[in-house]
């Protein structure tokens, strides 16, 4: 892990681009699961979302330093 801010970036991208792939299919006529189900799809892509611009807060922070 040589830089471990660029691997938590990845990890928060691929996250969300999973999440992103479940909410739409969540909002398919073809959607199995409950509604409870695709809440928590969503509530889950919006926190990763806010992780993710969190980190970017912090970096940008870091490389005024």
């Amino acid at each position: 892990m040589d830089f471990p801010e660029l691997d938590l970036g990845v990890a928060l991208s691929k996250a969300e681009g999973n999440l992103k792939f479940l909410a739409e299919a969540s909002n398919s006529p073809d959607w199995k699961g409950t509604m409870t189900q695709g809440m928590a799809i969503l509530d889950t892509l919006n926190a990763v979302q806010e992780a993710r611009k969190t980190l970017q807060i912090i970096l940008h922070e870091q490389r005024k330093k």
